[in-house]
């Protein structure tokens, strides 16, 4: 198989991913790491990573997984796998590491490999619409030692206060259009929108102004935030 003149030696390699299947299972069960399906027939490789390579391995060995997200044409290697069969494709275990970094040594071997099959050379999550554990775990590394400005926590004490009803310098008032919008903005819940590719964190007291912020509607950032979704492949949008 090439390496785009770049000599990898894999930790582990199987040769034939069908006949292979059980001892994939077995040899990867809870570990975590950068893996790489090899087209033999194409020559065309995909890399990606998990936290848990025995449970992504079952999803890309479940037929029903396949058929699933190609038909919500989310995958190349997931049409390749169904169109060419397992038994003309080779696994290679590229290196085992600690979930912390997987995200970095995936771009690492993303960026001298040049998968053909990758659609987005960043590296990140791109399970469906349910949060997988990657984006879970992506979400917990990064919300430890947050740490918020004092104009945010005021944003943040005052927006709690409207949604609980209590009496704040708005209650009892009559409001103008512009009032209005302005109240609307300060009780919606605040937002933070993790960058999976810097490791860093950026907060927001509304969807509006994180929407702005991202270049996308109120709505598209309401369901990338409820379904954990990856936006552009490194932005993950939760409440703060």
């Amino acid at each position: 198989m090439k390496d785009n003149n770049v000599n990898i030696i894999p930790i582990v390699s199987y040769s034939n991913a069908d006949r292979d299947k059980s001892i994939v299972y077995k040899e990867n069960k809870k570990k975590s790491g950068i893996y790489r399906w090899n087209n033999l027939i194409t020559s065309k490789s995909y890399i990606g990573s998990s936290i848990s390579l025995g449970n992504r391995f079952s999803n890309y060995y479940s037929l029903a997984f396949l058929k699933k997200r190609v038909k919500k044409g989310s995958s190349i290697i997931y049409n390749s796998l169904l169109k060419y069969g397992y038994y003309n494709f080779s696994i290679d275990i590229l290196e085992y590491c600690e979930p912390s970094v997987l995200i970095k040594r995936e771009q690492y071997y993303i960026d001298i490999l040049k998968p053909e099959y990758n659609i987005s050379k960043i590296a990140g999550s791109r399970l469906g619409t349910k949060q997988s554990e990657e984006t879970k775990q992506l979400i917990s590394n990064a919300s430890k030692n947050r740490i918020y400005s004092d104009e945010f926590k005021e944003k943040m004490k005052l927006a709690a206060k409207l949604r609980l009803g209590k009496k704040s310098f708005f209650f009892g008032r009559t409001h103008t259009t512009e009032t209005k919008n302005r109240i609307s903005l300060i009780k919606s819940l605040p937002v933070k929108i993790i960058n999976i590719e810097t490791n860093t964190d950026k907060y927001f007291s509304s969807n509006i102004e994180a929407a702005k912020y991202l270049g996308i509607g109120i709505s598209t950032l309401r369901r990338y935030k409820k379904e954990g979704k990856i936006l552009y492949r490194k932005f993950i949008i939760i409440n703060a």
